[in-house]
């Protein structure tokens, strides 16, 4: 028994340290990019949620030798609750998200794009500070993001990403007068990245 549990044991380490498999691969990309289409109960005193606001992300993606990966993915926006800057100091929103990623296997597309789809779980947060420092906002609510987009390669270990992506968070979250009612906040986003993979 004794024996067996040291076997398990080193196979699973063997298993931890030895490097993925040819047909399978590791990818992390940087990105930048801009929400949209924002719309909020949150409070938002220059009604600036609806615009176009500049985000920044990054992804780390595990992709197997078939259709299925795994991703991790962060979104940052800031001022997303400014518009003319009078009244909002400082704001932003963020996320983090774990997805489930379909995709098409590598031995279809070699170098050409790579179309995927993903979908997950995760952390939506906002902030945001007045000008009069009397009307602070800080929500934590759990949310969900679904998106797709495509990778293409320029070389073995580099390539870029684009994604399209929609966040919203789930609903009957109730968090005192930071919001008109419930907590809703919901927007899109568009972005390109540099794509690192091994």
């Amino acid at each position: 028994m004794r024996r067996a549990i040291v076997s398990v044991f080193l196979a699973g380490f063997a298993g931890l340290v030895m490097p993925a498999p040819a047909s399978a691969e590791w990818q992390i990309a940087p990105m930048i990019g801009f929400t949209f289409a924002g719309k909020t109960t949150l409070q938002d005193l220059e009604n600036a949620a609806g615009n176009i606001h500049p985000a920044f992300g990054i992804a780390g993606t595990y992709l197997t030798s078939g259709i299925i990966g795994f991703e991790g993915i962060a979104t940052l926006t800031p001022g997303f609750f400014q518009d003319s800057g009078d009244i909002i100091e400082k704001s932003r929103t963020s996320t983090i998200m774990g997805n489930l990623v379909l995709t098409v296997p590598p031995r279809w597309t070699e170098y050409s794009l790579r179309p995927f789809i993903s979908g997950g779980f995760g952390l939506m947060r906002s902030t945001q500070e007045d000008k009069a420092g009397v009307l602070p906002v800080s929500s934590n609510v759990a949310g969900f993001n679904i998106g797709g987009g495509a990778v293409g390669y320029f070389s073995k270990t580099t390539g870029v990403r684009f994604d399209f992506r929609y966040y919203r968070n789930f609903r009957g979250v109730d968090q005192g007068p930071i919001a008109v009612g419930d907590v809703h906040l919901r927007y899109m986003t568009a972005s390109v990245g540099f794509v690192i993979r091994r």
